[in-house]
């Protein structure tokens, strides 16, 4: 869920309007310029044998391959909008993963380690770039509890519970970010069946 006064994500452009207005610009004019030399020439060629015909085949053509361009841009830019959004989608899956499993590095070694830190650092920096706000946001609260678990150089049993509860709503964002689910009380379900499974997998932990 979005905190209050956390910024929203931006709208995803679904057209490209500028584009498609200068294209039907462009057509009007074609289309009233070629209405005009239509006339033009069909009235000229009466006295020649075929001249009407070939006038019609000629603009015809010529509209043909006019609309046929534009449709085949058009799809040219939709296929490559959707290509960039299924790229965006393995870079933010790829990244999510990653955080999850480095987090879960670091919980496990129980002690300060500069080169898992440091691994860290580059995978938070990825994670700025592709994850939505709140992710970033919960990712931000794995970082403080790591930074005030691991001050003493080490992270006991309670700072590591803890820090994983964290991962579990980093989890939820994630799967709210990346989910084509979009129905909030499925969203909701899922949040509270991931908490309930990050718990009991702390009591399966406790035991002994």
């Amino acid at each position: 869920m979005i905190k209050k006064g956390q910024p929203m994500k931006p709208p995803v452009k679904t057209s490209f309007r500028g584009r498609d207005v200068a294209y039907l610009v462009i057509s009007i004019v074609l289309v009233g310029v070629g209405y005009a030399a239509y006339r033009g020439l069909y009235f000229l060629g009466e006295n020649v044998p075929f001249a009407q015909e070939m006038i019609l085949v000629f603009l015809g053509a010529a509209a043909t391959i006019y609309l046929t361009a534009v449709l085949l841009n058009r799809q040219t830019e939709l296929e490559l909008r959707k290509e960039g959004q299924v790229l965006l989608f393995q870079q933010k899956h790829d990244t999510y993963m990653r955080v999850i499993e480095k987090v879960a590095e670091i919980v496990e070694r129980e002690r300060h380690d500069f080169a898992l830190i440091d691994e860290l650092r580059v995978i938070s920096h990825k994670l700025a770039v592709v994850g939505s706000a709140p992710v970033v946001e919960a990712f931000r609260r794995v970082l403080d509890l790591l930074v005030d678990g691991l001050e003493d150089g080490q992270l006991n049993g309670n700072d590591a519970e803890q820090v994983m509860h964290a991962v579990a709503e980093v989890t939820i964002a994630m799967r709210s970010d990346i989910s084509s689910d979009n129905d909030p009380e499925a969203l909701r379900s899922a949040a509270e069946t991931i908490m309930a499974n990050s718990r009991k997998i702390e009591r399966l932990d406790d035991i002994e």
